[in-house]
């Protein structure tokens, strides 16, 4: 069950720790757990978002092409194919080619015979989300624009296994 509600907005989660992650979305740059980077003007209300941005200036993860520093010497490395267009993960299946990993495997999804998201106004099915609303926002939306007297059917989409990743906002000043 969800124990764990928001009282801010309501919104229930079923352990703390995921009720606490959520509840940094309410913080306002006004709040006095917001953290202004000692190097530069951007301001967190995440604290992990904040920590992993103060490694971008002390881990000497520097991009030699473009200036742009990284928490993580990886994630450096990611960042250098954009500018040397080295793509070493390979699909076994055909010929694409991609430069982060990550992006292989949601690809290797578009080979399969498994498609969950499911377009509510044409019922096409794709195997990536991501997939599902490019769709959605250009052809489906183009053909099926007509007004009609019933509101089109909900998107279908029945979660593949994967990980979430979370993200931290920063604000500059």
């Amino acid at each position: 069950t969800e124990a764990h509600g928001c009282p801010d907005c309501g919104k229930r989660y079923s352990t703390s720790s995921n009720l606490a992650r959520h509840r940094q979305t309410h913080r306002s740059l006004g709040d006095k757990k917001a953290r202004r980077c000692p190097h530069c003007d951007k301001i967190y209300v995440s604290m992990p978002a904040f920590s992993m941005h103060v490694r971008t200036h002390n881990q000497g993860c520097k991009c030699p092409y473009c200036g742009k520093c990284f928490s993580r010497p990886w994630l450096l490395q990611g960042h250098i194919r954009t500018h040397t267009g080295e793509k070493p993960f390979k699909c076994s299946i055909c010929t694409k080619a991609f430069a982060d990993k990550s992006n292989l495997r949601a690809h290797v999804q578009t080979h399969s015979h498994t498609k969950p998201h499911v377009c509510g106004r044409c019922g096409k099915a794709f195997a990536l989300k991501s997939y599902l609303y490019k769709h959605e926002e250009s052809s489906c939306m183009r053909l099926h624009s007509a007004p009609s007297k019933q509101p089109p059917s909900p998107t279908i989409s029945v979660p593949l296994p994967g990980r979430m990743v979370g993200l931290g906002i920063a604000i500059t000043v």
